[in-house]
């Protein structure tokens, strides 16, 4: 299953694993016997309570991708980084509480799965556990119930019945005055706060810890789940076995027993995940997501493959074609996974280091598969570390293993950026869950491993999960060249519904800060500018040119990028008119010169009520020679005497008028351009590039200027005469 595993974990079975899956969304655990059904439960809330297309219809489609579920990246939490195979029920409903009181759910982080190790050894039609051979492989049988090695492709699987949820970690409880198993208790109670369920299976005959797996038992681990009330299956591929070689003398390694050499990752996922859709009808239940977590390392041996397997004639992985060596419908999942499945894992296990979302991680993998990206189907990079701290000991002085070193702040920001930029789903794998519910002790000392405020706010950020979850559906590519080695700097863009432009500056340096840049032309952006916030910081500004960062080692910028307007020359430059000019979002306040025309030589501005016969508010437009434009007032007064509008030195300095005029100086000099779509005018300052801004909303505030800003209402002017 999933590494790092806890230090306790013998090392030949952490050899042996191949490798965790996913934490996708989630399915309910099996019960002994058929399960109640949910409403008479009082399951609360179904999640999924849109109508499944076509779902009276035979779950015959050649892909799962119809089934209407998973419309955006799917968001949630997962056991294993954090519990593992120790995970208890307990542990789950603290988990579900803590998401629901601390905005996680509000979020959209929705559904918990509960991974490998939630079942007993043995299904219920054994009294005893699983026999395995000396390779951790289940032990196959012929007709005359004689051990074989499998290796063939031939064998047969002894076990039969249900899954059974492994009592003591998920005890039965009484819901409703019914009793439930641990499992579809923990559904009832996720469904109940709003949330969904997913549940850890596998495509072989035991999961990646050597429980039993679905290999052979879809139809009746499926209508359990489904009768469970499970929303999300994470579905693993983890076969054991010996190293086998092929007669072409080629090395396939360890690719399993019986069945699983004979039948693709392609095929066996998607028996499962019809298994599930007949499920659903029969049971007049919601459709269930499904997550392949199948490891690419798993090629498949073509000369056993069977002859009628469905991935030797889907037209996707016939166009991909096959390397030599590697049968149809394994490696790489990023071709094919998303015929069959919801989540697609394409990439091995992460740890807590942020290289494993980097250029020469997982995020140079997923761009190559772009294809397999789209409405209902995702690339999965894994579980996410943001916030993880390491349950194996105290970091830093019970255990120092730099395979357990936390991410910091900074490189959680830069894992959950890449994350959404890929259109990856945002399932962590981090401890949600209070300070007294994850404290830990060890060797004389005390400390919890629950995520910090610090982090839940990464999580939380809703400019970049909006990112994520854009309906565009179109993941990221790389701008430029690829990087020449795992610390050059490197730039994503990705589009966005609307027409803006999610870009990405990453510093892969882990020691030294650097400057990233890109220009609009390398972006592909065509328009004059764009108005940008950076989704971190929430600082904006405009770019016209080259967009640019100082960012700190293993950091990003991240900005959304908005097309400014088409401005064209205001019209009312050298109409030889006086207007009023309204101050946007004031409800009509007008500029004026600060107590009016009796107001001494160099007063500032403000916004007042607009009274068309107060010269002090009326302003004329003149060209200059040079293309620039001088602003005057209309007074005439001994003290105010058609005064020039003048711009100070740096932001938030008030604007003010002088009865002198200096053809020389561009601190007089204005460019007014006017928003085609709206009329509005923006009056920018040529000696500083700041715009005349009303940032304040009330009668008689000042009048300053700003940095540009295409959301700031006081920004935008217009004519009220």
């Amino acid at each position: 299953m999933r590494t790092p595993l806890p230090r306790s974990r013998p090392r030949a079975l952490a050899r042996l694993l191949v490798a965790l899956t996913l934490a996708a969304s989630g399915l309910g655990s099996a019960a002994l016997g058929a399960a109640a059904p949910a409403a008479a439960l009082g399951n609360g809330p179904t999640p999924n309570t849109s109508p499944a297309p076509n779902a009276n219809l035979a779950p015959n489609a050649s892909d799962a991708l119809g089934n209407g579920l998973a419309l955006t990246p799917p968001m949630g939490w997962n056991s294993w980084n954090t519990l593992g195979t120790g995970v208890t029920q307990e542990q789950v409903v603290q988990t579900i509480d803590f998401m629901a009181a601390n905005g996680l759910v509000q979020a959209g982080y929705d559904t918990v799965t509960i991974d490998d190790g939630w079942s007993e050894n043995h299904r219920d039609g054994q009294t005893t556990d699983l026999v395995k051979n000396s390779y951790g492989a289940m032990q196959l049988y012929d007709a005359g119930g004689h051990p074989v090695s499998g290796t063939d492709g031939t064998g047969i699987d002894p076990t039969s019945g249900h899954l059974i949820p492994h009592p003591g970690r998920f005890p039965s409880r009484t819901v409703n005055g019914q009793p439930v198993n641990g499992i579809q208790y923990l559904s009832w109670y996720a469904h109940s706060k709003g949330m969904k369920f997913g549940l850890y299976a596998t495509d072989t005959y035991t999961t990646c810890q050597g429980h039993p797996g679905s290999l052979g038992h879809e139809s009746t681990d499926a209508a359990d789940f489904v009768a469970w009330g499970v929303d999300f299956v994470k579905y693993d591929d983890c076969p054991y076995g010996p190293p086998i070689t092929g007669p072409d003398g080629h090395n396939y390694g360890t690719q399993g027993e019986g069945r699983e050499l004979t039948r693709s990752i392609y095929a066996r996922v998607r028996d499962f995940q019809r298994a599930l859709d007949a499920a659903s009808a029969a049971q007049g239940r919601p459709r269930v997501s499904v997550s392949v977590s199948a490891q690419p390392v798993h090629t498949g041996i073509p000369h056993l493959l069977a002859g009628d397997d469905p991935a030797r004639t889907d037209p996707v992985v016939v166009a991909a074609g096959n390397p030599p060596h590697e049968a149809p419908g394994y490696a790489p999942t990023g071709v094919w996974c998303g015929q069959v499945a919801n989540l697609c894992r394409i990439g091995g296990d992460r740890g807590p280091d942020l290289e494993g979302v980097l250029y020469n991680g997982q995020l140079r993998t997923t761009l190559q598969y772009p294809g397999n990206v789209r409405p209902g189907s995702w690339n999965d990079m894994d579980m996410m570390f943001a916030g993880w701290q390491d349950p194996y000991g105290l970091w830093g002085t019970t255990d120092t293993c730099p395979c357990h070193k936390p991410m910091t702040l900074t490189e959680s920001r830069s894992e959950m950026s890449v994350l959404a930029m890929a259109a990856s789903p945002l399932i962590s794998g981090a401890d949600f869950r209070s300070p007294e519910n994850s404290r830990h002790t060890q060797d004389g000392y005390t400390w919890s491993t629950g995520i910090t405020p610090e982090q839940l706010a990464v999580y939380k950020n809703a400019d970049v999960v909006a990112v994520d979850q854009d309906s565009l559906a179109r993941p990221a590519t790389l701008v430029g060249a690829p990087p020449a080695n795992s610390t050059a700097p490197l730039v994503l863009k990705r589009p966005l519904a609307g027409g803006d432009t999610a870009v990405l500056l990453v510093n892969q340096d882990p020691a030294a800060a650097r400057t990233v840049s890109t220009t609009l032309a390398d972006l592909g952006l065509t328009g004059p500018g764009y108005s940008a916030k950076e989704l971190w910081t929430g600082s904006t500004g405009n770019v016209t040119g080259t967009l640019s960062a100082s960012v700190e080692p293993h950091g990003v910028a991240m900005y959304r990028l908005k097309p400014l307007p088409v401005t064209v020359p205001a019209t009312v430059v050298g109409d030889g008119r006086y207007h009023g000019l309204g101050a946007g979002g004031t409800g009509g306040l007008a500029l004026e010169v600060q107590g009016t025309c009796s107001a001494p030589d160099g007063s500032v501005l403000d916004v007042n009520t607009w009274w068309w016969w107060h010269t002090s508010e009326k302003w004329t437009f003149t060209a200059n020679p040079d293309g620039t434009v001088r602003i005057t007032d209309d007074c005439d007064t001994p003290t105010q005497r058609h005064g020039t509008l003048t711009g100070p030195d740096s932001p938030g300095g008030a604007a003010w008028v002088l009865n002198r005029w200096d053809p020389n100086s561009p601190h007089q000099k204005w460019r007014v351009e006017q928003n085609t779509a709206t009329g509005a005018l923006t009056i920018t300052n040529v000696a500083t590039g700041l715009v005349l801004d009303s940032p304040q909303t009330a009668a008689t505030s000042p009048v300053v200027l700003s940095r540009p800003n295409g959301a700031a209402a006081g920004q935008a002017w217009s004519l009220l005469n």
